[in-house]
């Protein structure tokens, strides 16, 4: 049987060991969170907002980082862009994003006097549902239909056009050449 002054001085060096090692993981997580955030393109704000915008429309394209796969794509050159606008409409992408966002905020303002993250989830989904139907009163540039139609493609492009996107929906993945970043 062990004793208790034993037990003592056997776990004190492992709990040390412990902290410290949990310490380190502690500060690579926010080593990571402030690498994650910080933006190249968007102001922290737009990613917040545009974040919050796709979030409601695809229910899990914050966590999945839907403001850094937009912000990393309007870095890159247009021909390397992973955004369906590349497609559509091939002038100002960053501008229209940036005018997209500004859209979202005053007609926040002019409707609920808040910004959209702070609306309620209920205000958030009615936003979105005047904007599909081309219903938005102070809003009208980039046109708000328009800017649902490439933010959903967005978020629906960072949480179910990734290999953990396959998996959730139950569906092999199985590319050809396995991408180096998620998107």
């Amino acid at each position: 049987m062990m004793g208790r002054r034993r037990f003592f001085t056997g776990i004190i060096p492992t709990t040390v060991w412990t902290s410290i090692a949990i310490r380190s993981l502690s500060c690579n997580a926010e080593a990571k969170t402030v690498e994650q955030t910080s933006f190249l393109i968007l102001s922290t704000t737009e990613a917040e907002t545009l974040s919050a915008w796709c979030n409601v429309i695809v229910t899990g394209a914050g966590n999945a980082g839907v403001a850094q796969f937009v912000d990393q794509s309007l870095s890159r050159a247009q021909l390397a862009s992973l955004l369906l606008l590349r497609y559509l409409d091939a002038s100002d992408m960053t501008g229209f994003y940036r005018n997209g966002i500004a859209g979202i905020e005053k007609e926040s303002a002019h409707r609920f006097a808040q910004p959209f993250v702070q609306l309620t989830k209920s205000q958030q989904t009615e936003m979105i549902a005047d904007a599909v139907a081309s219903k938005m009163q102070v809003w009208s540039d980039p046109d708000p239909n328009f800017f649902y139609f490439i933010s959903r493609s967005d978020a629906v492009d960072v949480v179910y056009g990734t290999e953990a996107g396959f998996v959730d929906l139950g569906i092999p993945y199985l590319a050809h050449i396995t991408p180096p970043q998620p998107w």
